[in-house]
């Protein structure tokens, strides 16, 4: 039987490699051990992580993503997109107390178009305190810093029910502040942190699928950690001040808006007009203006996660909230449940995981014909058809079970299987699905095999 450390020493390599949530980077070691002279502060230190994965996809109506920045999604048969990852990381530590870090990360689903994703200064503040000042890992969720490093993560990936809209926020361009307290076995860790990102959203839900520009501002936020001998706690909160989405289509939209808006005040203009219809023409109008750029909104996103060790028994939990406030999207909550046992080398596990969106609300009232003009009454129509068709596709709700093995046959080196059963609510609700077409067969089986490697 293993120990707990040696059940977790599989973790570690891929944490040093986020450079972040822990503070547990070479760099940082290096300044803590009085034995480094200046030349081993100096040092040029590389690092890396890769996944060669092959997914099935079942479904011929839907294909699988990780994230709604993936290029390429998993369509029917064999694909190598959903998985296959190659990162390399260096370090550079030029003072003591002082790391410059730079990790750059190439993806199948993304044609292994080379992304950044670490760029940034660690400095050393004393008494505990850490500042990142670049670009760093995402810290919204429980595992997001190390969402795409398979080998940190216990399954294939992370739940995509939980985590395919946060992994497309891979990275934060800012600053964190963190501050460790260590209580004997355990430590406490607080961070803080704020900035911005911008990233390209794709449309895998029209066709031909489209990508649009997507800028989060005034981003801000909070993660408190507990870390125990056998159990890990996070609770974060992030708060984004403005979430911009542009696009050809968008713009499209807003032109529509605007075209039928200035006919309804042209109207308004009629003399011969009761002033009651006048005004109501007028509020019509008002009303079309505040459906322009509909995909805006000020989300925030709350995680609380746990990661706990029984002897030979694993358990991983997290329940998520998301609050765009935006009547098209509207809020979702979810959760994701891991049970694992550990074999020797080999963990079997189970995961549940759900997404659920609450009823969105958005007012299309100004959007109802006026009876006046059958020309006008069509553009409304159309307009109406339109935003019912993008609140179906906004409805990211869905539901998994998965069933897989680990199998850690080298040192830093495990082989996974995993089956997954994917349901969206309804056959009109893709959910976090590539469907291109209304109504799609909802059920999607997934079968990966993948070897996840550090060095």
């Amino acid at each position: 039987m293993r120990t707990h450390t040696e059940r977790q020493a599989w973790r570690s390599p891929a944490w040093i490699l986020a450079g972040l949530s822990l503070l547990l980077g070479g760099g940082a070691r290096a300044a803590e051990n009085p034995a480094d002279g200046p030349d081993a502060a100096s040092a040029l230190r590389f690092s890396g992580f890769a996944t060669l994965g092959l997914t099935h996809n079942d479904n011929a109506t839907a294909g699988a993503i990780t994230s709604f920045s993936q290029l390429r999604p998993v369509r029917k048969g064999w694909s190598a997109n959903m998985d296959t990852a190659l990162g390399l990381q260096l370090e550079w530590q030029p003072a003591q107390g002082t790391t410059l870090q730079v990790q750059g990360v190439a993806r199948a689903g993304e044609d292994m178009k080379p992304r950044l994703r670490i760029a940034a200064l660690r400095q050393q503040l004393g008494q505990g305190l850490s500042l990142n000042l670049g670009r760093v890992r995402s810290p919204l969720f429980f595992d997001s810093s190390i969402a795409e490093i398979g080998y940190a993560n216990l399954t294939v990936r992370p739940a995509p029910a939980i985590y395919a809209l946060t992994n497309s926020v891979a990275s934060l361009d800012g600053a964190d502040l963190h501050w460790r307290l260590n209580l004997g076995d355990a430590s406490l860790l607080a961070q803080v942190f704020g900035g911005r990102y911008d990233y390209t959203h794709r449309f895998n839900n029209l066709s031909p699928a489209i990508s649009a520009d997507a800028s989060l501002r005034g981003l801000v936020g909070f993660s408190l950690s507990a870390h125990l001998q056998d159990l890990t706690l996070r609770f974060s909160h992030t708060e984004i001040d403005r979430y911009v989405l542009r696009s050809e289509q968008v713009s499209q939209l807003n032109q529509g808006l605007d075209q039928v808006g200035g006919t309804l005040r042209q109207l308004a203009l009629n003399p011969m007009l009761p002033p009651t219809l006048q005004a109501a023409l007028q509020s019509k109008s008002q009303g079309l203006d505040a459906l322009r750029n509909p995909f805006d909104n000020r989300p925030s996103y709350s995680s609380l996660g746990l990661d706990g060790n029984w002897q030979q028994w694993r358990v991983l939990g997290e329940l998520t909230w998301m609050d765009p406030r935006n009547d098209l999207v509207g809020r979702g909550r979810g959760y994701s449940l891991t049970l694992a046992r550990s074999l020797g080398d080999v963990t079997p596990y189970l995961s549940v995981a759900r997404l659920k969106r609450s009823r969105a609300t958005l007012n299309t009232e100004a959007l109802a014909p006026t009876g006046l003009n059958p020309q006008l009454d069509g553009g409304l129509q159309q307009l109406q058809q339109g935003f019912g068709r993008a609140q179906q596709f906004a409805d990211i709700s869905s539901r998994s079970l998965s069933l897989g093995l680990r199998w850690d046959w080298r040192e830093n080196m495990a082989i996974k299987t995993q089956l997954d059963l994917v349901r969206t609510p309804d056959a009109g609700k893709p959910g976090p699905l590539a469907v291109s077409s209304l109504p799609f067969d909802n059920k999607l089986q997934l079968f990966s095999v993948t070897l996840d490697l550090v060095f």
